[in-house]
């Protein structure tokens, strides 16, 4: 990890995906986010707990044919209602209605070199992470939810996005990319 504090990532940040949990576990993280979207970037909050081996939480090919037409990429907190997941839905138009331009997404797989990914895709500029998974138990470690599955991915893109850990007093630390 870097010694590097992550303030030059965080301040010069336009679109932060963070990775947070619906049970609140991962409320420093997202509050983290809201902070940087205070300043103007916009957020999506990427939720793990939606990735499921056993199902999609996104209409798929199986679904009514009009019903994946009505979501988009981004999640709005409405739509994210209409998925059946309120309790994210709530955190994302709580952001919303203190000001940040912030946005819901649902995991459909497990790890965080999926969350690289769809950052990449989006083409945010700085990534979220809670600081514990740079120690993560056993089952982070199957599931690939550590900072080093997400480094490894970040690092193999040409695209400049930087890896933030945040601890739960909500300080910040550049694991990888970008200053």
């Amino acid at each position: 990890m870097s010694d590097q504090p992550a303030d030059d990532a965080v301040a010069s940040a336009r679109l932060v995906v963070a990775y947070v949990s619906e049970d609140g576990e991962l409320d420093h993280v997202r509050d983290a986010a809201l902070e940087i979207g205070r300043r103007g970037a916009r957020v999506i909050l990427y939720d793990r707990d939606s990735a499921s081996a056993f199902s999609d939480p996104m209409p798929n090919q199986w679904s009514s044919q009009a019903e994946g037409a009505q979501f988009h990429d981004p999640l709005s907190d409405q739509e994210l209602v209409k998925l059946g997941r309120e309790p994210f839905a709530r955190k994302v138009a709580a952001a919303r209605e203190a000001g940040v331009d912030a946005w819901g997404w649902l995991a459909s797989d497990h790890g965080t070199d999926a969350l690289v990914a769809y950052a990449r895709d989006h083409g945010a500029d700085l990534i979220l992470l809670p600081a514990d998974l740079e120690d993560p138990g056993l089952g982070e470690r199957l599931k690939g939810e550590t900072v080093s599955k997400a480094v490894e991915e970040a690092e193999e893109s040409t695209a400049s996005v930087a890896v933030v850990l945040v601890a739960a007093d909500g300080s910040t630390e550049l694991a990888a990319g970008r200053l």
